[in-house]
């Protein structure tokens, strides 16, 4: 059976810790069957006081009987076991994965009608009990934990909660074993076919160097004579030998675009986190495209820490930029007063903003403004779910409305 994980709610000062133990008990203790027997026994309970029928009592001890021999046997059946939780790096959301769990026995003692599950697994996770009929001593077995993972995020999973149930399959005898791994739920998203970058007035040199670490910032275009000042390690020797006389190598400067990618963390309005999360998602789905091409990328994010990374080109860098779009939460407050002065002081060499935002105010506008005037070339992608007043700003350019709706159901393949 899948569950889902909610959050644990404990009583306030006024609160009965006997709702809370008995919520434990139904939710947690009992078995579905463990339940069921139960509620017939409180039943058998409230019918024996109100008669004085010698059925109703011998249903009562036998039902009474069952639920403590449960409790006692399973205690006494607990064995002791090692289990080694092995989680990956990273998924992505809406996703489900089969965590592998390594299971030993390193007693003497058979373990018997084992359960194992997740050991207080966060909100949201849809899991489920995977049963182990048997385990005998020195034996190892590989149990696979299926987990499903709704939404992005970083996580924290404790360990593993081992179960067992023997012997009438009615009571849940309980051992935690705790081991933290931790987990990064990157956003889902859908790749771009194609995407329109405007170019700025500015170009960033030496972009192999500075993005790949591979050599110089310079390509090899073509050869010619020997010049007075020409370096010795610019020969290029097979030439001479072919010809008889020096001949160097010449390069061309290579220059890239570098893309910055500003994220927009203040939502707006009660209702705003489907934005925000579509904002998300359609930013990774930039940085997969810009990862695909020739760009140098800076991601700047405010919520509620400052985020600047600058990446290179390639598929190397998504990794990273993906880190931090698994773990950028919203901002109650407009963070513009902490982002700009981060952002601007490094929009000296951006080519191109693209900015993701949430809504369209005058804050924004300036924001956007000040980028612009430091001759970057703006990319504006309003995410929110009504139409924007107006579909272009006469000094800013083009406003691109996008409906959270739209992101979600992956038809934003162009922009």
């Amino acid at each position: 059976m899948i569950r889902r994980s909610v959050p644990t709610r404990h009583p306030g000062p006024g609160g009965s810790l006997v709702v809370r133990w008995l919520r434990i008990l139904l939710r947690e203790k009992l078995t579905d069957t463990g339940r069921l027997v139960f509620w017939l026994f409180l039943l058998a309970s409230a019918t024996g006081m109100a008669s004085f029928v010698v059925k109703i009592y011998l249903v009562w001890s036998v039902l009474l009987g069952l639920l403590a021999t449960s409790i006692l046997a399973s205690r006494l059946a607990r064995v002791p076991l090692l289990a080694e939780l092995q989680t990956p790096r990273n998924t992505v959301a809406g996703s489900t994965l089969e965590l592998l769990l390594r299971v030993s026995n390193p007693t003497r003692r058979v373990a018997l009608d084992l359960q194992f599950s997740l050991l207080d697994p966060p909100p949201d996770l849809a899991w489920s009990r995977i049963p182990l009929e048997r385990l005998s001593p020195g034996e190892e077995r590989v149990v696979l934990l299926p987990v499903g993972f709704p939404r992005r995020g970083h996580l924290i999973l404790p360990g593993v909660r081992q179960e067992n149930v023997f012997p009438w399959g009615l009571w849940r005898d309980k051992r935690r074993l705790a081991q933290p791994r931790s987990l990064l739920v990157y956003p889902a998203f859908h790749p771009l076919l194609s995407l329109d970058i405007p170019v700025g007035r500015r170009y960033q040199p030496g972009g192999i160097a500075l993005t790949s670490h591979v050599g110089e910032s310079t390509e090899f275009v073509s050869t010619r004579e020997f010049r007075t000042g020409d370096s010795l390690r610019n020969i290029h020797w097979r030439s001479w030998g072919r010809l008889g006389r020096p001949v160097v190598k010449e390069f061309q400067e290579e220059y890239f675009c570098r893309i910055a990618l500003l994220l927009d963390t203040c939502i707006p309005s009660k209702g705003g986190e489907e934005a925000f999360e579509a904002a998300i998602s359609l930013a990774a789905s930039v940085a997969n495209r810009l990862a695909l091409e020739e760009y140098v990328v800076d991601l700047f994010a405010a919520g509620p820490e400052v985020y600047h990374f600058q990446a290179g080109r390639s598929l190397a860098y998504l990794e990273n930029v993906m880190d931090i779009l698994a773990c950028v939460e919203a901002c109650p407050e407009p963070p513009f007063q902490k982002l700009e002065p981060v952002l601007l002081d490094h929009m000296g060499n951006i080519t191109t903003t693209i900015a993701f935002l949430l809504a369209w105010d005058d804050e924004r506008a300036g924001m956007l403004r000040a980028i612009r005037d430091r001759g970057s070339a703006l990319k504006i992608l309003l995410i929110q779910p009504e139409t924007p007043p107006l579909a272009e700003n006469p000094v800013l350019g083009p406003i691109h409305w996008i409906p959270p709706e739209r992101v979600r159901a992956g038809g934003v393949e162009t922009l």
